[in-house]
């Protein structure tokens, strides 16, 4: 596969989400990636929500274009084959509970004792020591501890609300892939391989502080407000669907209100710290274009929105977001056929690199153990193949 990480070697023996997706998306950029697997069912994630001959949807999008390896790590010969397969890689990446690396006897210390130069990405839910260290996690866990759970209520409703995503996996699965580069980046400069600890709860407690926490950010500002700017965002309903509107700034507020044929020129609403000001006028602007925009049919409403230069999407289902004339124009998704899982629709890796363009030799997410043997053949022992398998150090 091209791409500008062309040439970088993973091995990754992460299962679940945050790890494969942060592989995943280095695979995407051109790096190889062997995922080592456990039988018998491999990673869960194979089995999560629709499957087709152990490829979910979530796998196939986490784990495109790797070759898939069963290894029993607890056996030694198990273990000296990812050793082999570890002192060609450049990045290792493993998620396992504090602990478990040490009892398969793949932490830090031993990968360098094979590969001094190697990045070692070890990811955790809570962090490699503390009180909760020892805990199992999984996404909801870190949602409601990290205080993303709770930053979703509102007025009037106290309730948490778990986002419907893995939102925790895939934060830190996108941080873990950053800071796998910047060390891959470090190392070409001369500062050699390193160790970087990653927790799930560190980066989603980043991620919400950036906009979603003001208060414990501003310890000396003014705390009546809501804790984020976007607190009070919600759709705004027209005659058959519904759009997501923004006007944080004085040209996208009156757009709005000459677009829903509401009067904004009182002096009391001309800028944001006017409107800051005297909120129970601005609050009555916003209840009269949100009723405004009711008796307005979706399509006019668009055409308004985008007339006055309003920042605007229309709200779409997930099933209608494929066909948008916009994500159809960026070319954003694309149909193969996978082999064991039969059709599959993928979105293309986002950025595009025009200098060193990304080409997919093969889109498949791999099936459990597919590529064993070429890969234990790669370590020089492809002559004992079905020996290694006879006594289930290869599956």
């Amino acid at each position: 596969m091209a791409g500008p990480l062309e040439g970088i070697r993973i091995v990754d023996l992460s299962v679940a989400l945050t790890g494969p997706l942060a592989t995943g998306m280095l695979v995407d950029q051109g790096a190889e990636c062997v995922k080592v697997e456990q039988a018998p069912i491999g990673d869960v994630v194979r089995w999560l929500g629709p499957s087709v001959g152990g490829i979910s949807a979530m796998f196939q999008a986490a784990n495109r274009g790797k070759r898939s390896v069963v290894l029993d790590l607890r056996q030694d010969e198990g273990r000296a084959i990812l050793m082999d397969l570890v002192a060609e890689a450049d990045v290792v990446v493993q998620n396992f509970r504090p602990g478990v690396a040490e009892r398969l006897g793949v932490t830090y210390a031993d990968v360098t004792a094979v590969c001094p130069d190697v990045v070692y990405a070890d990811l955790t839910g809570f962090g490699p020591d503390g009180p909760y260290s020892h805990r199992r996690v999984y996404d909801t866990v870190i949602q409601g501890h990290s205080g993303l759970a709770a930053s979703q209520t509102g007025t009037g409703d106290e309730q948490p609300k778990f986002l419907k995503h893995l939102v925790c996996d895939k934060v830190t699965a996108y941080t873990a892939c950053q800071a796998i580069t910047a060390a891959l980046f470090a190392r070409q400069r001369g500062a050699g391989g390193q160790h970087l600890e990653l927790s799930m709860l560190d980066a989603s407690i980043a991620y919400l502080f950036v906009d979603g926490a003001d208060h414990e950010v501003m310890l000396d500002g003014h705390h009546a407000g809501p804790q984020s700017v976007a607190a009070n965002n919600t759709p705004f309903a027209f005659d058959g669907g519904f759009a997501a509107i923004a006007v944080p700034g004085d040209t996208e507020f009156h757009g709005l209100t000459r677009a829903l044929g509401v009067d904004s020129s009182d002096p009391d609403l001309a800028t944001v710290p006017d409107r800051t000001r005297n909120r129970e006028k601005t609050q009555a602007i916003h209840r009269q274009v949100r009723d405004s925009a009711t008796r307005m049919s979706i399509a006019e409403g668009e055409a308004r929105l985008e007339e006055n230069q309003v920042p605007f999407g229309i709200v779409r289902a997930v099933h209608e977001v494929p066909d948008d004339p916009q994500v159809v124009h960026n070319e954003v998704l694309s149909e193969f056929e996978h082999p064991a899982a039969g059709r599959i629709r993928h979105h293309r890796p986002p950025a595009r690199f025009h200098g060193t363009p990304i080409d997919f030799d093969d889109p498949c997410a791999p099936t459990l153990g597919q590529h064993t043997d070429e890969v234990v053949a790669e370590t020089g022992r492809g002559d004992r193949i079905a020996e290694l398998r006879e006594a289930g150090v290869v599956g």
